[in-house]
């Protein structure tokens, strides 16, 4: 028989890289609610099935409502599938809905801060260094369940990306996303801007309609950012992507340093594209779509011309 030890998560490395490979057998067992027909089947992150999740670890109710029961607009709860010992998941919105766009700004600012409560709880544990944060909405982009949800994964040190952007940046003698910010509405490449936030295409993206949501202020902490101005730059940008693209599969993920000076940035690619032979075997990218063409598809899903303009 297995040895039941194989089947905990453990890290990896692989030795001609250096990079980590998070090694997780149990996640083989993931129910797969993604294919289904509408109305078939059980949502396991809807309400009425919170007994078929690890008990919640925290979630924003109406008043009255009890913990592990209906009632809950954002609920986080242990991964029952874990990529490593300290993985959540993090349900958005009681309303069974496939698109993110779907949920109503209210609804994305407690998601908001539930993302800033759990990050800041995985990261006050000692074996930590960083809380990861990613979503991924559709098969194509790797969701098992097609309830909206988001996953924060506590790792002992920060992804090999987010260390060579860190080391990238910190050469830099200016800030590379102030830079493409700054530049942003003169090229063409702006798509929504909030009181503090602003969603952009960006000047070099690596594959087609590649998106990024940042705060204004290149100092600005993504755990004490402006709540309600996230929240409406994420609710246009969901929009943007629904209406402009079509409603493809797509993966977002933030990019911060925990306890360093780094623009920190959410990032946003659709699976509208396919990464072939050069992207992986080369980790070189060919993207055929520019970004200004992007940006204006991805206006046209919020209802503003190529001008910018509504």
């Amino acid at each position: 028989m297995p040895d039941p030890a194989d089947a905990v998560p453990r890290t990896l490395v692989e030795p001609t890289t250096g990079r980590p490979v998070l090694m997780a057998p149990m996640r083989q067992q993931r129910p797969i609610h993604t294919a289904a027909a509408p109305g078939r089947g059980t949502c396991p992150f809807c309400p009425g099935a919170e007994h078929e999740t690890p008990p919640e670890s925290a979630a924003v109710r109406t008043p009255g409502s009890l913990p592990d029961q209906p009632g809950w607009n954002v609920r986080c709860f242990p991964n029952k599938y874990p990529a490593g010992p300290h993985h959540e998941v993090i349900a958005e919105g009681s309303v069974h809905c496939t698109q993110p766009g779907e949920l109503d700004e209210t609804t994305w600012a407690d998601a908001v801060r539930m993302w800033q409560d759990r990050i800041r709880a995985l990261e006050l544990r000692s074996d930590v260094r960083c809380a990861f944060f990613f979503k991924n909405v559709g098969a194509l982009a790797g969701a098992s369940i097609a309830h909206n949800h988001s996953q924060v994964l506590g790792l002992p040190d920060l992804p090999p990306r987010l260390q060579l952007e860190h080391r990238c940046s910190s050469a830099l003698a200016q800030c590379p996303w102030c830079t493409d910010l700054a530049a942003a509405d003169r090229d063409g490449r702006t798509v929504f801007r909030s009181a503090r936030h602003a969603v952009i295409a960006p000047a070099v993206p690596r594959l087609p309609h590649e998106t990024l949501l940042l705060p204004v202020d290149c100092n600005d902490d993504f755990l004490g950012t402006d709540v309600a101005s996230l929240a409406a730059s994420l609710h246009a940008l969901f929009r943007a992507v629904q209406h402009g693209l079509a409603a493809p599969a797509f993966n977002l993920w933030l990019h911060r340093v925990p306890g360093a000076r780094f623009h920190w940035h959410l990032e946003l690619q659709p699976r509208t594209g396919q990464m072939a032979g050069l992207e992986l075997g080369g980790d070189m990218y060919i993207n055929s779509v520019p970004p200004a063409q992007s940006a204006a598809r991805l206006r046209s899903g919020l209802g503003i011309d190529p001008a910018g303009t509504r």
